[in-house]
């Protein structure tokens, strides 16, 4: 790879220096990727509601960047969608009290937990003034999923991976709870797309990509036994994408091995994915009883979700301005109530009914701007680490945008605060570039145009 070092360049005030190899700023910068997705495990209570450990590392980075003077000459990328965003949930949540403002600091506290995790992209972006830096933080995001990965092995081997058990499911790095299970499947589907980017377009050093591969094929192993099928959907997705983007010929042969996945898959795999459709309705189905959205041939998990969609889909005609931010558990059971307070299980039909016909559009320019970064920053200079950068933040996009058809997780921040972080390294990388580029025209620019004695 190519090594690039800006530090401080075009930065307004005195260029920040680096004073020693542990760097309290740079320790912040990687306890904060650590810890995020590890929270769960090491809960730490405070006397002031809301606060946490991770919001004191935030603030004490932040004082670290002012103290330091820290700055970035060039403005963030994607702050346009990230402000729309927080304008959408703001009105979502005054829209909210106007109708029910009972639960007033339960609803201040998830418009607080929503916008804070995606302030984590400005305080990185901020954060990083060289390369160097940006190779540091993506490898700690990768060492965090190489060890959630190994927390998942032994939880599967714990639980038993001869038979299927649906209170047994892998939910590593979220603690031991069945209920985190879906949470711990869209959380490697984010971040095993690295792995993969690191093995495919990594050529200086084959080492660096058997281990990027051996990575993968443990996080898939454990994806398994975490039994979700919106995740197994997901990561068949993603390999076909990332070996079309490589070798068609390699594309096919995945595509083959998918379609037989019966013959290769562990046998309690295949008895999770063959669940989905019964072959036999029961006499009174939850569909008959709730109202026909369906006839039984579904099982219980997949067939909630049509019938709480459905009900969604009332209160949007209601009210399609929206019902409130965190609204929705105390509404649904109106119109499907066996499964009052219960999540959409689709971060589109959720944030369409809390937040109305604008919460949608927030989300789509949020997705499509952070794709179109990653294709921009695949090309940005025809390097090896463009490549991977730019093409495993593009798939972990494809993987979020997927991740919340059958889930909730756009806004979770314990599964989403690293994929911010990782997005703001890739913004940063692009600018990093730019500035260099900058830098190196102006003394040729400057030569060009000095007056010559002979004129």
């Amino acid at each position: 790879m190519e090594r690039v070092d800006l530090q401080g360049a075009g930065a307004r005030g005195p260029a920040p220096v680096r004073k020693s190899r542990f760097d309290l700023l740079q320790m912040l910068l990687v306890g904060m990727i650590v810890y995020i997705p590890n929270q769960t495990q090491f809960p730490v209570e405070f006397s002031i509601k809301g606060l946490n450990i991770v919001n004191v590392m935030f603030l004490w980075t932040w004082f670290l960047l002012a103290k330091r003077r820290i700055h970035t000459p060039t403005p963030a990328p994607l702050k346009g969608g990230f402000y729309f965003t927080f304008f959408v949930l703001a009105l979502s949540f005054l829209i909210g009290q106007t109708y029910d403002a009972s639960l007033l600091m339960e609803d201040v506290t998830a418009l607080k937990n929503m916008i804070f995790f995606m302030l984590l992209y400005f305080l990185y972006y901020r954060a990083v003034q060289d390369v160097k830096t940006i190779r540091l933080l993506f490898a700690v995001i990768l060492f965090v999923t190489f060890v959630a990965s190994i927390q998942g092995l032994r939880q599967a081997l714990d639980y038993g991976i001869a038979s299927y058990n649906e209170t047994r499911r892998v939910s590593a790095p979220f603690g031991w709870g069945v209920s985190n299970a879906n949470r711990a499947a869209v959380f490697f589907a984010i971040f095993l797309p690295l792995f993969a980017a690191v093995g495919l377009f990594y050529r200086d050093s084959g080492k660096v990509r058997a281990v990027a591969y051996a990575c993968l094929a443990l996080g898939v192993f454990v994806v398994f036994f975490t039994y979700s099928r919106q995740t197994y959907f997901i990561l068949a997705a993603l390999a076909l994408f990332l070996t079309l983007k490589k070798n068609w010929f390699i594309a096919v042969i995945i595509a083959v091995v998918l379609l037989n996945f019966e013959s290769w898959a562990p046998d309690t795999v295949v008895e999770r994915i063959m669940s989905t459709e019964q072959k036999e309705a029961p006499p009174t189905s939850s569909a008959a009883t709730e109202g026909g959205a369906g006839e039984g041939k579904y099982d219980e998990s997949t067939e909630s979700r049509f019938i709480i969609w459905a009900a969604a889909g009332e209160l949007i005609s209601e009210r399609p301005w929206g019902i409130g931010l965190n609204h929705f558990k105390r509404e649904i059971g109106t119109y499907a109530p066996r499964y009052k307070n219960m999540d959409a299980h689709n971060n589109y039909v959720l944030i369409t009914t809390e937040a109305g016909l604008l919460g949608p559009v927030a989300l789509l320019i949020m997705l499509g701007s952070m794709f179109f970064l990653g294709r921009r920053t695949e090309r940005i200079n025809g390097s090896v680490e463009a490549k991977v950068l730019g093409v495993g933040f593009t798939v972990s996009v494809v993987a979020v945008a997927m991740g919340n058809i059958y889930g909730s997780r756009f806004f979770d921040g314990d599964v989403m605060g690293n994929f911010w972080i990782l997005a703001a390294l890739v913004a940063r990388y692009g600018t990093l570039q730019k500035e260099l580029a900058v830098k190196e025209a102006a003394p040729a620019a400057g030569k060009r145009a000095r007056p010559s004695m002979y004129a």
